[in-house]
């Protein structure tokens, strides 16, 4: 459900789930003023041009809401609300952060594409913060972030709590550890959840539960090859993300499933050697578009030998592979102490 309206008498954008007390008096003031025609409230939803995006305002139960007149294909009910003391406080906390680290920034700046950044942040790459305090269903948080993201700007979703909705990986989004939004949170407290590092792992039962390279409609078996394994990136406060991101420290990353990361630059060019494949975000793409998925069996750049895992034994799949990366020490002696004349037992007459 889209809580964006056009307020035609300013032509101004508002987000009806979070006005200030200054909106949302305007708009319940207009509690059954507004006739079909007047175009005064318009469903951001809705083709503007379409005689359905007109809405007027009704109180039911003693909440206000931005209703559809009869005949609009949009049914949705939008409730109006006033922004949280919360939510205001995660938008102060960004904006602290982000003028510490010597960026410009502002609240509530409109993209020109029909979407709101709670905090806009102008560095060398425009980084807008959306701060997702409600619940918001996967399309409009993917639908929003194409939006701004085709503005010029890289849209990133915070979420006050370490939950994982559906969409967390589907857009750049982080969450943070529990705090009290009572009050503003001294700096460097709120830690940063969600972003990632990658490391080679063999695709093996241990690792991976089915093969990376295939789909939910059609698994592969393991195939031993080395693919990218998902890590916490620990360590992050949210200050430091809030630098990080206008910086081009932290990009956003595509996997080889579709999902969407947080990593530094690095680990995309080391994604993109491994795998062969461009894993840079953008906001239409499912997979990293390129060849086929990982077709390379180890990275050979040595600048990246501290993030390969030690292999397991081909063999056993159990102990670490010695000399040479195919078995393990036990294996190797075993099979050297084989006779000569049992290699050919199982082999038919």
């Amino acid at each position: 459900m889209s809580t964006l309206v056009l307020y035609t008498p300013q032509n101004r954008l508002l987000d009806l789930a979070k006005l200030t007390e200054r909106d949302f008096a305007l708009i319940s003031s207009f509690q059954y003023k507004i006739k079909r025609g007047e175009r005064i409230l318009l469903c951001q939803r809705a083709s503007l041009e379409d005689e359905g995006a007109e809405m007027f305002v009704r109180l039911k139960n003693g909440r206000y809401a931005a209703v559809h007149f009869r005949g609009s294909e949009c049914t949705q009910t939008h409730e109006i609300s006033v922004e949280s003391p919360e939510h205001r406080r995660q938008k102060d906390y960004w904006q602290r952060a982000a003028e510490d680290a010597g960026y410009r920034t502002s609240q509530e700046v409109r993209t020109g594409a029909g979407t709101i950044l709670d905090v806009a942040i102008d560095g060398p790459r425009r980084t807008g913060i959306e701060v997702q305090h409600s619940q918001l269903q996967s399309q409009l948080a993917k639908s929003r972030t194409t939006k701004s993201f085709r503005a010029g700007w890289l849209p990133v979703r915070f979420l006050d709590s370490d939950r994982t909705p559906p969409w967390f990986h589907e857009v750049p989004a982080l969450g943070c550890n529990k705090l009290p939004w009572s009050s503003l949170p001294p700096r460097r407290s709120a830690t940063a959840l969600g972003p990632s590092r990658f490391v080679a792992r063999a695709c093996t039962v241990t690792n991976f539960g089915t093969c990376p390279n295939g789909t939910k409609k059609r698994p592969k078996p393991h195939c031993r090859e080395y693919h990218p394994y998902r890590e916490p990136w620990p360590g992050l406060t949210v200050d430091d993300v809030a630098a990080m991101l206008p910086a081009e420290q932290i990009v956003p990353m595509r996997a080889l499933r579709g999902d969407v990361h947080l990593v530094a630059p690095e680990t995309l060019t080391w994604f993109e050697e491994l795998t062969g494949q461009n894993g840079a975000y953008l906001p239409d793409a499912r997979r990293p578009r390129g060849g086929r998925a990982a077709d390379s069996a180890l990275c050979v750049n040595p600048v990246h030998d501290q993030q390969i895992v030690e292999r397991t034994c081909f063999k056993c799949d159990r102990a670490p592979a010695g000399p040479g990366g195919v078995l393990c020490l036990a294996c190797t002696r075993a099979m050297e102490s084989r006779p000569a004349r049992d290699y050919y037992k199982s082999l038919p007459n």
